[in-house]
């Protein structure tokens, strides 16, 4: 037996050891490996699988913790962790049904993304199956447990069509002719829900909670009492945001929303939902409540008191995720839906079935403009960081905003001569140009 700590040989060596039946030696190379190098992500994934494998279900939950470490948005390590705590919690989902007749299945489903993925994976493939008259073979994922989902698993192989290659989308909603009978559908599914909106009932049908959970969401509605007040909510993602350095909306934009909607509500709730506790400090002045005051979070889906709130809120503020705007599409409550938008700088109105599941970053945005921000967001008066994102700024043309930076850095240190400087340099070219 060939044994090896090198990174790049370990992962195929592993899984070739699971294919040939050999788990006692995949394990032994893979723990042999993990010594080395601990946050080998597809080291602890083929280790996770051995354990389930072997009846140790309860021994591959910190491993699968272990490479949601080591990357926050692993589709894989989370369906897995959260199949394995809500079976234990509730015991089995609806057993599969058997499969018949032509098919179309999502292989990839439970690997490729995390939750709000896995929905738009999931209603891809399942409402373009009940279009055609198809049957939607589906890996296990948490969409069983949570949503009592019984689709077939997938049974042989079927040729892989990648929303890259092709309209996938475009087929469901009629856009493009396209047969995706006999095809395994890789995507997102996520440039624009204008492809689901001709199917939302039945959307929102496929994502009915079932009893067990029914029973929790209801509950957290009583805690919440609504009786005569509107829910507010909204959305800030931090976590996996802030190490991948996607584009993140400072809390700044979501307080000048409130401060324009509240005065026009009437006893109005205001409820945050985020994974990073110290954001709902921003928001004293309007006596938030969180997740944390409706009881113990929910084990492997621990996000999804969250999830549901914003499904229920009646004005709701999403941050740029699948998350939220998935649980807007999902809201057969709210009056009026915004979203963060980087060109207008704050928060602006979007329909969630007529609208991007997310927006690209604007393009003039570099990564340093995103590290002045962040460091910004934590130290307002951080002069350096003033500096570096006013010269950006002016870099990048957006002239207007580069003078209102100027003046925040004159403020913070009044003794200083550069930021006058340049303010009155770009004054002075502007008033010539």
């Amino acid at each position: 037996m060939t044994d090896t700590s090198d990174p790049t040989e370990a992962p195929a060596l592993i899984r070739a050891d699971i294919a040939a039946g050999r788990l006692a030696e995949g394990e032994a190379r893979a723990r042999r490996v993990l010594n080395v190098f601990p946050g080998h992500y597809p080291v602890l994934l083929a280790l996770g699988e051995i354990l389930e494998r072997t009846g140790r279900s309860d021994e591959a939950v910190p491993v699968y913790d272990a490479a949601i470490a080591t990357h926050p948005g692993s589709g894989r390590a989370f369906t897995r962790r959260a199949v394995i705590l809500l079976r234990r919690q509730w015991g089995s989902p609806p057993a599969p049904h058997r499969s018949a007749g032509p098919r179309v299945m999502c292989s990839s489903l439970g690997a490729n993304g995390r939750f709000a993925n896995q929905l738009l994976q999931y209603a891809m493939t399942r409402l373009y199956a009940e279009d055609h008259g198809l049957t939607a073979e589906i890996p296990d994922w948490i969409g069983r447990d949570l949503f009592g989902r019984d689709d077939p698993l997938p049974g042989a192989p079927l040729p892989e069509l990648s929303e890259n290659d092709a309209d996938i989308s475009g087929a469901l909603s009629g856009r493009v002719p396209r047969d995706l009978a006999g095809r395994d559908l890789w995507g997102y599914f996520q440039k624009d829900s204008r492809d689901f909106a001709g199917h939302r009932d039945r959307f929102r049908r496929l994502f009915t909670p079932r009893p067990p959970l029914a029973a929790l969401t209801g509950a957290w509605m009583v805690k919440l009492d609504l009786q005569g007040r509107s829910l507010v909510a909204l959305h800030l993602r931090r976590g996996d945001f802030v190490k991948s350095r996607a584009w993140i909306a400072p809390e700044e934009w979501y307080l000048a929303w409130l401060a324009a909607l509240w005065p026009r509500l009437v006893n109005p709730l205001l409820y945050v939902a985020t994974d990073d506790p110290a954001t709902v400090a921003a928001f004293k002045d309007y006596a938030p409540v969180t997740a944390a005051v409706l009881g113990p979070a929910l084990p492997g889906v621990e996000f999804y008191c969250d999830f549901h709130i914003l499904t229920q809120a009646t004005h709701l503020a999403i941050s740029n995720s699948s998350f939220s705007f998935v649980a807007a599409m999902l809201n057969e409550r709210a009056v009026a839906f915004a979203r963060p938008d980087q060109q207008v700088r704050g928060l602006v109105a979007f329909d969630p079935w007529a609208a991007p599941v997310t927006l690209p970053q604007d393009p003039r945005v570099t990564e340093g403009e995103m590290m002045a921000r962040q460091l910004l967001d934590a130290v307002p008066n951080h002069v350096p960081a003033l500096m570096e994102l006013a010269a950006i700024l002016e870099a990048t043309g957006r002239e207007d905003e580069a003078v209102g930076v100027y003046d925040r850095a004159i403020a913070a240190n009044p003794g200083a001569a550069l930021p006058v400087e340049r303010r009155a340099a770009l004054l002075a070219k502007r008033s010539y140009s």
